[in-house]
């Protein structure tokens, strides 16, 4: 598996694998309904507000994460379906997050699912990210993790 920090020409795949995701899965239609699409994200990228790492097998992206490097937030995380369980979503997380640390930041947050019964909730957990008890709108718990 080869990581390397994403760049804007990555996004097509991105949105694809999005799509294709075991859980939480959204279409790039569903994507820009809520305004992500490849020209919202690739100015972003390139204006350094979001970073984020891709991994790649035979040169084919499988996997990404990007944060937000104004406010510390994980905004994605997705691996395709297939390449689960060989530790590249924790990967990509550890990667994004050392980008996120190292440009000053010293507590990371996500939004994730807040049941039990669905994977990223004992998956965030697992790796060190903590419960807040306060949740979004959409009902996602608030995780965070300290720079150590």
């Amino acid at each position: 598996m080869i990581y390397r920090n994403a760049t804007s020409s990555d996004l097509k795949r991105c949105f694809e694998i999005r799509g294709k995701t075991q859980d939480n899965a959204f279409n790039e239609s569903e994507l820009a309904a809520i305004g992500v699409t490849e020209e919202s994200w690739s100015r972003l990228i390139e204006d350094r507000t979001f970073t984020g790492n891709v991994a790649s097998t035979n040169d084919i992206v499988v996997g990404f994460c990007f944060g937000d490097t104004k406010t510390g937030e994980i905004l994605v995380l997705a691996v395709l379906k297939g390449h689960e369980g060989m530790g590249i979503g924790k990967s990509l997380l550890e990667k994004t997050s050392a980008d996120l640390f190292s440009i000053g930041h010293n507590k990371l947050w996500l939004a994730a699912s807040a049941t039990p019964i669905v994977r990223a909730y004992g998956f965030y957990r697992s790796v060190g990210w903590h419960p807040t008890n306060t949740f979004d709108g959409n009902g996602d718990e608030i995780l965070t993790k300290r720079k150590i």
